[in-house]
């Protein structure tokens, strides 16, 4: 790879451009100097790497409340952070800046703030213009995993700014441990709206953030939705665990929610509104409650104190509950105004606006009518005397159950070696550090060769290490954070069979990692993931599994991995498919069948496996950075796509055999335009193909083999292509407005280049290397891309594109390769 120079580089990092992803001017002042640089921890990859002027190096660490402390030597006018995130492409981060004069005392000035998930290059985070010496980010993970990286950070002066916009509630609040309940939607069926959906979410009047910035309004009429357990409708937050409902008991620890808040409206004729509650498993507890001009706490629907008589509507006050030894403590404005007795095991906190009037005692019976509470500040924290986790050994099938029935979370069940039937686990939460583990003793000796497996309505569920022989589907149902990992699968099929099924409404973040899936010969898939009838599970992550030895090819229903159906596939499932081996996967035309929007497959490798990785329905798919190895064996695909706005990149593709829908790239013709019966073939539309990389292919770049309706508005750039036989760009049907630039075709034996405009025919002087080749000392497709698209940062080996872009997937490079086509070391059980 060609470099920038270190002092280039300074400057456009500096200038606080997006750098390695385009030259997009962020609004900061200028950067400040950093003296010293410390962090709470890291891996490794130290905090020093977020100052070298360098987006391939980082600093790391794990956990929620990770920082990272910037020195600038004397107090200075600080009004912004510009950071660029590792992975900051395909992934959010949520963080905090805090300042300090003295390091020890620290103020917030952005809290809770996400990245935007779309570039490498740095980000400009604006907040009001604030003194300290020192800068802390404090990191919250990112919607994939728990860990904090920062390629690059300045700290910028002065720039006048006011702290930017606040688009959304969680732009003012810190929302991550709650969902929002709202007072619309169908009879007894109210919105709910869940993390990570709750990031983004805002709908005027009900939820949105006030245009000060200060504060979030929630509203609730007298005529809207209420649950079925209620007369009343509401605008609630009620407080989760992570992705679990939070509960906890009155006798262990302490609990205490403090609001900072205003009443600014009633409902007419019967004026009342509970503003902040504690709620039990059926009913409430406390209540912070308004009627007309007095506020009460209660003892559940009991008046237990008067707080005031004369409360005046928009007055902020701040509510705080405290609970622990089995007495809840209510506080007004800092003074403790009543103590109450009570001895609960399934509590949690809820704030927001909840009328106590409806149209039966309430009119006009309209969205005019109304109860509203601003709330300005809500913090809930946790403490002390907490439950460990029980280790719970299992030694045979019925101690296995009841060990099911009884979990809890933090459990960790351990089974002995041997063989054991397994049921139902339903309604079991764990949380994110404490979760339910079923792991076996020693790895692969805990054989589960009969029942059946469902994880039914449950979260942050782990299975580690255990043999599956048994005959039926393991089912993950309307659940999230379930982990399957280091397993090893080779069921015991007589007839078709979908191995692992993720399914159900309201399923997401779920992961299968570090797995064997092998000897698969009946119908079916090894991983399946649905969705309720209208939406796919979301956020699903599946990598560094091994699968091998499925077949022999059907003509229908035993893909590797289908994703979505069709039905649902215009929903989005933001499914990740990473780091996998595929090996002799012969079952399906489609090794993976994606159908729905938004997924990334990326990072895998395919060798010598019939079929293709087809982006069979929906828009908006990455499959970037694959290796596809045919090894000359018959009916060898790659990448076949229908749709819109897919970006296929950094491929790799050499000896692949097939033609049509095998060939090694084929963005195929459909038989539907945009609109028509959700299981046809949906027409391509601006598919962007650059960046690849195509070595003695029977067929390579294909254009519009099949169907009537040729692709439009697409792009082929900077690829490399080569090969003996055919046109290695064969448009079979003519695309409409399609742009050719920077490839590089080299055609040898009775091979030709097929399409001349946009393709330079000259030897790219491949070398090989390894299982593939790469751009040798000399070639001409250094520096000869054209460039111009932002997302392709770095290469098939994961090194950065920095400069003119090489054409191909191989940019050349002295630096050290971190990517490549996986071996059975490299994934499954066993893998590092």
């Amino acid at each position: 790879m060609k470099r920038l120079c270190h002092a280039v580089l300074a400057a456009v990092l500096a200038a606080g451009m997006v750098g390695a992803s385009g030259t997009e001017a962020l609004a900061a002042g200028s950067p400040l100097p950093i003296k010293a640089v410390v962090a709470s921890a890291d891996d490794g990859n130290v905090p020093a790497n977020t100052l070298d002027n360098n987006l391939d190096t980082r600093w790391s660490a794990e956990g929620d409340g990770v920082w990272i402390q910037y020195d600038l030597g004397t107090a200075q006018t600080v009004g912004s952070v510009s950071i660029a995130w590792h992975k900051g492409d395909t992934r959010r981060d949520t963080f905090d800046v805090e300042l300090s004069g003295d390091g020890s005392s620290w103020t917030p000035v952005l809290t809770r703030k996400a990245s935007s998930g779309s570039t490498l290059g740095l980000q400009n985070y604006d907040f009001s213009d604030s003194s300290g010496r020192y800068v802390r980010i404090v990191g919250h993970g990112n919607t994939v995993n728990n860990w904090t990286s920062i390629t690059e950070a300045t700290v910028n002066g002065a720039d006048g700014g006011g702290g930017g916009t606040c688009d959304y509630p969680a732009d003012v609040l810190d929302l991550k441990n709650w969902y929002i309940g709202l007072p619309i939607g169908e009879p007894e069926k109210p919105k709910n709206v869940e993390q990570p959906q709750l990031a983004t979410y805002s709908i005027d009047p009900w939820f949105r953030a006030t245009e000060d910035c200060t504060a979030v309004q929630f509203r609730a009429a007298v005529n809207g939705v209420t649950t079925s357990g209620s007369s009343y409708p509401r605008s609630e937050l009620r407080e989760m665990s992570g992705s679990a409902k939070a509960s906890w008991s009155s006798t262990s620890g302490t609990h205490t929610m403090v609001i900072d808040q205003a009443i600014t409206a009633l409902p007419k004729e019967t004026p009342n509104i509970v503003a902040g509650q504690i709620h039990g498993g059926s009913d409430d507890l406390s209540v912070f409650r308004l009627e007309g001009s007095k506020l009460y706490v209660t003892d559940e629907d009991e008046k237990h104190t008067l707080l005031t008589d004369k409360y005046v509507l928009g007055t902020r006050f701040q509510a705080k509950f405290e609970v622990s030894d089995g007495k809840i403590r209510a506080y007004y404005n800092g003074a403790l105004k009543a103590t109450i007795s009570k001895n609960f095991s399934t509590g949690y906190f809820k704030a927001g606006a909840y009328t106590q009037a409806n149209c039966s005692k309430s009119s006009p019976c309209n969205e005019s009518n109304y109860g509203e509470v601003k709330i300005y500040g809500l913090t809930v924290t946790h403490t002390g005397n907490q439950a460990p986790g029980r280790t719970v050994n299992v030694a045979n099938s019925t101690q296995l159950q009841n060990a099911f029935s009884g979990a809890q979370a933090g459990d960790r069940i351990v089974l002995a070696d041997g063989q054991y039937k397994i049921g139902k686990l339903s309604g079991k939460n764990g949380t994110a550090s404490q979760p339910i583990t079923v792991v076996a003793a020693n790895r692969g000796k805990a054989v589960i060769n009969d029942g059946q497996l469902e994880v039914a309505n449950s979260s942050y569920v782990t299975f580690e290490g255990l043999k599956w022989t048994n005959k039926t589907t393991l089912k993950i149902t309307s659940s999230n954070n379930v982990r399957l990992t280091r397993n090893h699968f080779r069921l015991a099929e007589e007839s078709s069979l979908k191995w692992v099924l993720i399914g159900g409404a309201n399923s997401h973040h779920n992961r299968i990692d570090h797995n064997l899936f092998e000897e698969k010969h009946q119908l079916g898939n090894f991983i399946t993931i649905d969705g309720s009838d209208t939406q796919q599970s979301q956020h699903d992550l599946i990598d560094h599994n091994h699968f091998r030895n499925i077949g022999p090819r059907a003509q229908n229903e035993m893909e590797a991995i289908r994703v979505g159906w069709s039905e649902i596939s215009q929903s989005s499932g933001f499914t990740v498919i990473e780091s996998n081996l595929f090996e002799n996967c012969d079952g399906d035309p489609e090794i993976i069948s994606v159908k729905s929007n938004d997924n990334t497959v990326r990072y895998n490798t395919f060798r010598t496996s019939q079929g293709t990785l087809s982006h069979r329905h929906g828009n908006r798919g990455t499959l970037n950075g694959n290796f596809f190895l045919g090894e000359g064996k018959a009916g060898t695909g790659g990448i076949r796509i229908y749709g819109q706005d897919h970006k296929i990149y950094n491929n790799y593709f050499e000896g692949l055999t097939g033609t049509g829908h095998d060939a090694a790239l084929q963005v195929d013709g459909g038989d539907v335009d945009t609109s028509g019966a959700l299981n046809a073939h949906w027409r391509v539309y601006r598919a962007t193909v650059v960046n690849n990389t195509f070595v003695n292919n029977v067929s390579n770049i294909e254009v519009g083999a099949n169907y009537n309706l040729a692709p439009v508005d697409s792009t082929i750039a900077d690829n490399v292509v080569t090969g003996s036989q055919g046109k290695l760009f064969n448009e079979r049907k003519v695309p409409v407005n399609m742009t050719y630039a920077g490839n590089v075709g080299w055609p040898t034996g009775s091979a030709t280049v097929g399409v001349t405009n946009g393709v330079r025919t000259v030897d790219p002087l491949l070398a090989r290397d390894g299982s593939v080749h790469r751009l040798g000392a000399g070639s001409p497709a250094i520096d000869a891309g054209s460039g111009g698209h932002p997302f392709v940062t770095d290469d098939m080996d994961g090194q950065a594109r920095i400069g003119s872009v090489d054409a191909g997937a191989d940019e050349h490079s002295s630096s050290g390769v971190t990517r490549g086509p996986l071996t059975a070391a490299d994934v499954g059980p066993d893998a590092a």
